[in-house]
């Protein structure tokens, strides 16, 4: 096992339980979306008590990190598996994707002290999720803790810090989440390979979507693993009754895709019963069914095709990255239209609308989410760091070229990064040029914590208040 990374706040000191008088109970079953924490007044979190939570019978938690400060909206996919399984829920509202690990443990501690203060915790069934670069976050804090104080880490649309891989005897099982079509869904599906390699409890689903929480049915199955993984450890009593509803789902489910044709997705899905169901259940069924596909060529034939594709995008991918990285690096770089056309952004946007089948869809649509992730944040950021104004705008104005019709959203996210920058009168253009280009949400422009060293500035009032006379929804 790797050393883990030295953090400002670590986990000895971070998630150990507080010592203070318990403070007035909550309501149960409903959303409580904001309390102060007691240790750290500028901390917040949403939290939800489960109608069967019994005061003084510990019960499990999950500590949620949304990516972009979003409580609530984080603790709501996981509601109805927390309404189901007696989960309580704690979701912080200070969390934030694409920046210093330091905030986001800071939150995490906040909210680890309050919640053991209010709350009958279960030691051994202590979860945690991120979604994005919070999921990062989470899987460093399981990693770095003294002790297994976190039982299960749910990762969604993102894995490991790179700083800190996964390593063989993980002291926590991991179950992972990513969209069709987001751009680190091949991250995820060669992480789901990396843990298998290494013999550590996982799993990952699949959803259609791109970067984002996945639905709540995901995200109840994720919990429903969890339940499963802590029977198997003992961390949780064995029930029979739920064992006996999930075995013949599951079933039914790899049963559907075999008779869909979808034999390489039927196979993999019965390996992943056998594993989950072992030593719970009789699953002779399972094997036979897994012995049946194991000897069909069709299913392997699909398993391979799968894996050809999966090359063909990570090859089409790293090309499109070196020919934009060289085109980006020359001293007088092409025009956004020109990188565009080297790129052959059009005929990504055929494919992703009209290729053969879905498989080859999602692919070009993974390709081009990832270059417009790439090049409408991480980009524009890392030259605004080193004063390179050029290019940072050169690398929007590419993002808008890849998706057109989001070119308002562009140019708003932009200026924020001027704005943080410190160039005021960069920002306020840029403002004007994502009006020009469709963007229309004066709430969120007003709200938006990047902009505030333009409130007080003419131009930017200007601004709200025109999208405020227009009356137009938000882009």
């Amino acid at each position: 096992m790797p050393n883990p990374i030295v953090l400002p706040l670590l986990l000895v000191a971070a998630l150990a339980a507080p010592e203070s008088p318990s403070p007035e109970p909550l309501p149960k079953g409903e959303v409580v979306p904001k309390i102060v924490c007691a240790s750290d007044p500028e901390e917040t979190y949403a939290a939800y008590l489960p109608p069967g939570y019994e005061a003084g019978k510990p019960a499990p938690i999950l500590y949620l990190l949304d990516a972009r400060r979003q409580g609530v909206l984080a603790l709501e996919r996981f509601r109805e598996a927390s309404e189901k399984y007696g989960w309580i829920l704690a979701s912080s509202n200070n969390s934030e994707s694409d920046g210093p690990f330091t905030p986001n443990i800071r939150a995490m501690r906040a909210m680890w002290d309050d919640t053991h203060t209010r709350f009958s915790i279960d030691p051994r069934r202590v979860y945690a999720t991120g979604f994005s670069g919070c999921a990062r976050v989470v899987c460093v804090l399981a990693q770095s803790a003294a002790k297994a104080q976190i039982t299960g880490v749910i990762g969604v649309g993102a894995g490991f810090s790179e700083k800190v891989p996964p390593y063989k005897d993980l002291p926590f099982v991991y179950f992972g989440t990513v969209g069709t079509t987001d751009f680190n869904y091949r991250e995820m599906r060669q992480l789901d390979k990396t843990l298998a390699s290494l013999g550590d409890p996982h799993r990952l689903a699949v959803f259609d979507g791109s970067h984002s929480w996945p639905p709540p049915v995901v995200c109840t199955r994720a919990v429903e693993w969890m339940e499963l993984a802590g029977m198997r450890s003992g961390a949780r009593p064995r029930d029979e009754g739920l064992v006996a509803e999930w075995l013949p789902r599951a079933s039914q489910e790899a049963a559907a895709l075999e008779s869909a044709g979808r034999k390489g997705e039927a196979l993999a899905r019965y390996r992943e019963i056998g594993e989950d169901f072992g030593g719970l259940a009789d699953v002779s069924a399972v094997r036979a069914a897994l012995d049946r596909l194991e000897n069909d060529p069709e299913a392997r034939r699909q398993i391979e095709r799968q894996e050809h594709l999966e090359k063909e995008e990570d090859a089409e991918l790293a090309e499109a990255r070196q020919k934009l990285a060289s085109d980006m690096r020359a001293d007088e770089p092409l025009p956004a239209q020109r990188i565009a056309q080297d790129l052959r952004i059009a005929a990504l946007r055929r494919r992703a609308e009209s290729a053969g089948s879905e498989a080859e869809r999602q692919s070009a649509r993974r390709i081009l989410n990832a270059l417009f992730v790439q090049n409408s944040f991480y980009l524009p950021r890392e030259y605004l760091e080193h004063h390179d104004s050029r290019r940072a705008g050169l690398s929007a104005a590419f993002a808008a070229e890849v998706y057109p019709d989001r070119a308002g959203a562009v140019w708003y996210n932009f200026a924020c990064l001027q704005a943080g920058s410190g160039d005021k009168k960069g920002a306020l253009a840029t403002l004007r040029r994502a009006v020009e280009k469709g963007f229309r949400d004066a709430e969120r422009m007003e709200k938006d914590p990047d902009l505030e060293s333009l409130r007080s500035e003419d131009e930017y009032r200007h601004i709200v208040e025109g999208l405020k006379k227009a009356g137009s929804p938000s882009s």
